[in-house]
């Protein structure tokens, strides 16, 4: 008996065993795997962290006051949507100069490219216009300043109707 003939595959070609094809497929299966994860990594990737933290957080300290400011002098907004345009009335419960404009950021908790910035000019005492959608779809935070950055609104309010009032608001 002849050694050859103990292992009847042992004529095959390589690529013929399927033990070896087991052996390539799980590796293979991994690589792609890893391949998947890394392109869903890249395409859903968040935004980075804020390098200038220290400055980040002093700004923070400067906004805390502008709303300490906004709150004492009782300023308060009135949005409201008219046809493509955004109308807005400015309401204070001190005499305060109304600046000539106001810039309105509505930002979503999550998604960047979902944010809206509406500038509003002043048209007549309290009255502002200016063009933009008011958003529809949930939950935003509101950042409202006066040009010159003297004071500042912040608010988280639901945008589910076409009309938000920010800040204080005399009952009418």
């Amino acid at each position: 008996m002849s050694h050859d003939s103990l292992h009847p595959d042992a004529d095959k070609a390589w690529y013929r065993h399927p033990f070896l094809w087991l052996a390539i497929l799980l590796p293979a299966t991994a690589v792609v795997a890893g391949l998947i994860t890394l392109y869903i990594a890249i395409v859903n990737a968040d935004d980075p962290v804020v390098d200038e933290w220290y400055k980040e957080g002093k700004a923070i300290n400067r906004s805390a006051e502008q709303e300490q400011l906004a709150t004492r002098l009782g300023i308060g907004l009135e949005l409201s949507q008219v046809g493509a345009g955004v109308q807005a009335r400015l309401l204070a419960a001190t005499a305060i100069p109304m600046p000539p404009s106001i810039r309105v950021a509505l930002r979503h908790p999550t998604i960047a490219d979902r944010d809206v910035i509406i500038e509003l000019v002043n048209q007549d005492g309290s009255h502002y216009r200016g063009d933009g959608i008011l958003p529809d779809d949930g939950r935003r935070n509101v950042t409202v300043t006066a040009e010159g950055d003297h004071w500042r609104l912040y608010q988280t309010v639901f945008t589910d109707s076409g009309m938000l009032r920010l800040g204080a608001i005399p009952a009418s």
